[in-house]
């Protein structure tokens, strides 16, 4: 297994548990952490309510979920597809990398927090930050 393929295992990891800590929120007990987090990424604008509806609670299970999700395509790609093609695997990554940034970071900066977009430079970074596009024809 090359160190590619190790740190893109680990970095996916680090994001499925992340993701999954952020769907844990929708718990009474957990939602301080959750609460800490949303006030990170309404800064300085809004603060988080001290209890979520329904509402809010199906949006961390969904984005929590989403970001297990893409912490899990990370390691798969890591484990699966890098040993047989890692051109392949790394555009992968790349692409989900990619339109995940956009997406998310443009419609926070919309919905008024956009220091999100901000906290969303670590995931992106941990999403391709594992990947040794030196010699690479996806860099090109």
């Amino acid at each position: 297994m090359t160190k590619e393929q190790k740190r893109l295992r680990m970095n996916g990891v680090i994001v499925a548990v992340l993701g999954v800590a952020l769907a844990l929120a929708v718990m009474a007990p957990v939602y301080p952490l959750g609460k800490l987090f949303l006030n990170l990424a309404h800064w300085p604008f809004n603060t988080a309510p001290d209890a979520l509806d329904a509402t809010g609670r199906l949006m961390l299970a969904i984005g929590g979920g989403l970001t297990a999700g893409i912490g899990a395509m990370m390691w798969a790609v890591g484990t699966e597809v890098m040993p047989v093609a890692p051109e392949a695997g790394r555009r992968v990554v790349l692409y989900t990398a990619v339109s995940w940034f956009v997406v998310d970071s443009t419609f926070s900066i919309v919905a008024g927090s956009p220091f999100n977009a901000v906290l969303n430079l670590i995931f992106l970074a941990l999403m391709l930050g594992a990947l040794n596009f030196k010699n690479s024809t996806v860099a090109a």
